[in-house]
């Protein structure tokens, strides 16, 4: 199965999240942390799931699911324990036109939740397609020692930077262009990696003055 790697702001979907247990939370928390307020259908919830609804006052509809529910979402997770409900939510999210995934049926899902690490801006996102989610989570621990706090924090101060940058110089694109390329170089990085926060302000300022 081949899929096509995709971001998404879900704080703009209208998202629904079918389920109680520790799969949802484990939704729940990611969608959350990404800006979104997903609607939750469960006769009962965990007692993290709980906890996540009450800190964010996230709308939960204490029930089991029903006809209709799917209608009008964008983005669609169905992660009961019982696969009868789970297959019922996936058929009639696909036929309201929405995305769906559901928990322990790659097949069924047309849509995977990678492995996710945040630092500040950095996001990297690791998946298997749905054939082994531990996998990408475990690869995506072996990347802790990379994707660094530090790298967060470098990506922020570019994110200034490009904003001073195009005020010095709006009409010329090949002298950002260039700024950019002898700014962001494996060197950059590695510092980035390793925190050093000083030495990033010290390549920038070097950069500035000899653009």
């Amino acid at each position: 199965m081949s899929l096509y790697p995709l971001f998404v702001d879900v704080a703009r979907c209208r998202t629904l999240v079918v389920g109680g247990g520790a799969v949802a939370s484990r939704k729940v928390a990611g969608l959350v942390e990404a800006g979104a307020r997903p609607q939750i259908v469960s006769p009962a919830l965990a007692p993290a799931l709980r906890e996540a609804v009450d800190a964010h006052a996230l709308p939960w509809e204490a029930r089991p699911y029903r006809t209709g529910d799917a209608a009008g979402r964008q983005l669609v997770f169905a992660a009961t324990d019982a696969r009868e409900v789970n297959a019922q939510v996936a058929r009639e999210a696909a036929e309201a036109g929405a995305l769906v995934d559901v928990a322990d049926d790659g097949e069924g899902s047309t849509f995977h939740v990678p492995a996710v690490m945040r630092r500040g801006d950095v996001v990297v996102a690791l998946s298997t397609g749905g054939a082994s989610p531990l996998l990408a989570r475990q690869v995506r621990d072996r990347l802790e020692g990379v994707v660094t706090e530090g790298l967060g924090r470098a990506a922020r101060r570019l994110a200034a930077l490009r904003d001073e940058v195009q005020a010095r110089w709006p009409g010329d694109e090949a002298r950002r262009r260039d700024l950019w390329f002898r700014l962001v170089t494996p060197e950059f990085v590695d510092d980035a990696v390793a925190g050093r926060d000083g030495d990033i302000e010290t390549r920038i300022e070097r950069c500035l003055s000899q653009s």
